[in-house]
Order: C-alpha cells, then structure tokens, then sequence
C-alpha cells in the first residue's frame, strides 16, 4: 500500500467491519455462556424438586418412617454423589440425610437458594442448590444439589468462550489483514494509472478482468475519462505545434527583412527602431522555440533517447560553459555532486532544464554571490538535483505563481522572458517521471529542486 496506509480509509473501514464482527462474537459467546450456566442450574433445580417430589409422595403414602426409609435407600443404593437431603424433626434434631446439620440460613420452608454448606463427608464447603419443604408433622425436608459439577461444566464452558473468542479475533485479524490486502492492490491500480497518466503517458489505462463488479465498472468510466482528456489534450497539442510551426517561418521572413531594411537604411532613429523590432522577433522566436519544446516533451518525445549518465561530469561542463558569465555578475557556481551519481535520462533536455534554471539565478539573483548547483542520492529510487542562489529569493505567493505559464513576476522577474522558462523545466522533469519544486533557500535566496529516478546502475542490488 501507499505512504500512510495505516491512516487509509481501507484500514479504518475494515477494522470497524473486524471490530463488529468480534463485538458480535462475543455477544454470542456470552449468550451462550450465560444460557449454558443458567441450563446448568435449572437441572439442578429439576433434579432437586423431582427428589422433593418422589420423597413427599413416599412421605404420604408411608408416614415419617417411610421417609427416612426411602432417604436412606436412595442415599445406599443410588450412586448419586451430587444429591444433598436432610430430614430434621419439629424439634430441630437430625432425622435423616447427608448433611451435618440444617442450615442457619434456610428457613423451614424456603424457595430454591444456592449456598456454600458442609456435605456430611467433608470438612470442605461446596456450593449447592437447595430448597426446603415443612411437613404437616411440623418436620422439615431440605432437596439439592451439590454445584460442582455444574461449576465445572460452566468453567469449562467459560474456558471454551475465551478461546473461541481468543481464535475469533486471531481469524477475524487475519481476514481483515487479508481483505485490507485485496482492496490495496485494487485501489492501488488506480493509484497506480492515475500516477502514470498525470506524470503524461497519457495512453495508460486502468487494468480490469471484466468481471462487472464495483472495481470493474470503476475501471471502465476512468478509462473512458482518460480516453477523453488523452483526445483533448492531443488535440491542443496539435493546434499548439501547428500554430508555433506556422508561426516560426513568418517571424523568420519578418526579422530577415528588418535584417535587409537596417542594412539599407542609415538613418539613426530608423536603425534603432529596427534593431528593436529584430530583437523582439528573437524573442518571439525563443518563445515559440520553447512552447514547441514544451509540447514535445509533453506528448513524451524523447523517452527514447534516455541513457544512463553519470551527473557529476555533465554539473562541471555546465560550471564551465556559464563560469564567466557568471563571474561579469558577480556570482561563483559551484558545483557538489557524488562523483560516482547515475542517472537515466535525456541528456539535452537535462541541460537545457538546467540551463534555464542557471540563467534565472543569474538574471534575477540581484544582491547574490553564488550559485550552487548540486545532486545527491535521496534514497528510495531517487535523486535531487537542486539550482540554489542566495539573491532576494520570492515570498510563498510568488513561489506559487512563479510555475504557471506566461506569469513573469514583476519587478522581480523583469526582463525580456515570457515565463515559459520554469514551465519548460516542470514539463522535462515530468517527462523523466520526476517533479520540481521551488523552495527558500537557507539562509536567503530561492532554490529549485528537480526530484528524478535514479539510474538502473545506482539501485541496490
């Protein structure tokens, strides 16, 4: 996934959905934890009151004697270890049973009550389920059962409800890992196409398998809309090309005759009028020169000349060739680049992406001393190369109007420019899939940072 995946909607999404999902999981586990516990002691409760039953019907039919018969019969014969009775006179003696004595705490007559009580054969208390009955005698009869069973069930059964819940949330983790994974690879293809087609390869379109669900009839109405501006943009394309090529041969045949009229005329003022006319035909020229160079190197002309260069070479020609321009300004270039740095890229239009730059600090780097030219391994595939000046830099507003086409930042980008210059250089960084950047320069001053793939040569292996 992209930079800040753990912050995406995807991930927020599906920790809800897993979320839910355990929330329900465990409501479910409780409710079954708490019926199984609740069935648990209702059988119990049944065991006691059939008991209950059973010795009340032996009671009537036989009288006390009976009773005590019937208690002792089914405490000898019946191996049911779990059954607690007690049989105590109107005088509060013992009759019969297997508990020591009849709890402080049951009444006579007393509804179904668990408590801890002493069994007869052990000093230990268990938990029990009771409930007692008065004789018409004024006798008392208690019926239960001892707990611990049930206990133990239902501590298995709480045992089973964490671990259930314990593997729910590991499954229902992994899901989520896994559906998270499936819809990154899905959104990351239209990431991906829509990287592709800004930085200008404007023939990409999204991936999709025909399958007609949501992602597929995404896929198809984005291809439709980059098929429609990929039409509009070549279609201006076409009409900026056509103009600037038709456009150069009449300002060639313009500036050829002033050039012939300034050769036939002596006149002064008609000179320095015609000179004046014959620069601004240069400037046109130059300007229609960089807005084909513009158009070009935005249709992706030139990828094909990329090759692998080493920079540093290329940083010094460039020191050489503007050195003593740059010394009548009163500027020093400086160049710090790795010796060892690579980068694959069209070499002449990284010169003239270059250029440009240099010829800016040095045309508007009023006040300046020096002018760093400088590349470095950025890391993650990339490089910087950075033009910085220490003139008197632009505010963040004039950083921001600087990149548009046609702004000349006046007084500070004064001149004979068309502000097609830093436009020129933002499209050839495009179309080596870089950026460009104009920042502050510390402590004054303005700097440009072109970001660009590194060569094959300097990844790591």
């Amino acid at each position: 996934m992209a930079r800040g995946k753990f912050n995406s909607t995807i991930v927020r999404l599906t920790l809800m959905l897993v979320l839910a999902q355990i929330a329900a999981l465990a409501l479910g586990l409780a409710v079954i934890h708490r019926f199984t516990a609740a069935t648990i002691v209702a059988d119990a409760r049944t065991a006691a009151e059939v008991a209950r039953d059973d010795l009340l019907g032996e009671y009537r039919q036989q009288g006390l004697q009976g009773l005590v018969e019937a208690i002792d019969y089914r405490l000898k014969v019946r191996d049911d270890r779990n059954f607690i009775v007690l049989l105590k006179g109107a005088d509060g003696r013992v009759i019969a049973g297997n508990l020591r004595e009849w709890p402080s705490s049951i009444a006579d007559k007393t509804p179904w009550q668990q408590i801890p009580l002493h069994a007869e054969t052990t000093d230990a208390t268990k938990p029990m389920g009771v409930l007692a009955t008065k004789l018409p005698g004024g006798e008392a009869l208690l019926t239960g059962e001892t707990l611990d069973a049930q206990r133990q069930l239902a501590d298995a059964s709480e045992a089973a409800f964490l671990y259930a819940l314990a593997v729910g949330i590991v499954i229902a983790g992994v899901m989520a890992a896994f559906v998270t994974w499936i819809l990154a690879r899905r959104i990351d293809v239209f990431s991906e196409a829509a990287a592709e087609f800004v930085g200008g390869r404007l023939d990409t379109r999204v991936r999709h398998d025909e399958t007609g669900d949501a992602f597929d009839r995404l896929a198809v109405s984005i291809n439709a809309m980059f098929g429609r501006i990929a039409g509009l943009v070549r279609e201006l394309r076409m009409i900026t090309d056509s103009m600037a090529h038709d456009l150069r041969s009449p300002v060639s045949r313009m500036k050829a005759r002033l050039e012939q009229g300034l050769g036939r005329t002596s006149d002064a003022e008609a000179r320095l009028a015609i000179g004046a006319a014959i620069e601004e035909a240069d400037a046109l020229h130059r300007l229609l020169d960089t807005a084909l160079e513009i158009s070009r190197a935005e249709a992706g002309i030139g990828r094909d000349q990329f090759t692998d260069f080493l920079l540093s070479p290329l940083l010094d020609d460039m020191a050489e060739v503007y050195g003593p321009l740059a010394e009548d300004g009163g500027f020093a270039i400086v160049v710090d680049a790795p010796a060892d740095l690579r980068v694959r890229a069209h070499r002449d239009l990284l010169v003239r992406a270059l250029s440009n730059l240099v010829d800016n600090a040095l045309k508007y780097a009023a006040g300046g001393s020096a002018i760093r030219i400088g590349a470095r391994d950025t890391g993650g595939g990339t490089i910087s190369l950075t033009v910085a000046d220490d003139g008197p830099g632009l505010t963040e507003s004039q950083i921001v109007e600087a990149v548009q086409r046609f702004v000349r930042l006046d007084p500070a980008r004064g001149g004979t420019g068309a502000g097609l210059g830093l436009s020129l250089v933002e499209t050839i960084a495009h179309l080596h899939g870089g950026t460009m950047r104009l920042e502050a320069n510390d402590p004054r001053g303005l700097l440009v940072r072109l970001t660009l793939p590194v060569a094959a040569s300097n990844r790591a292996p």
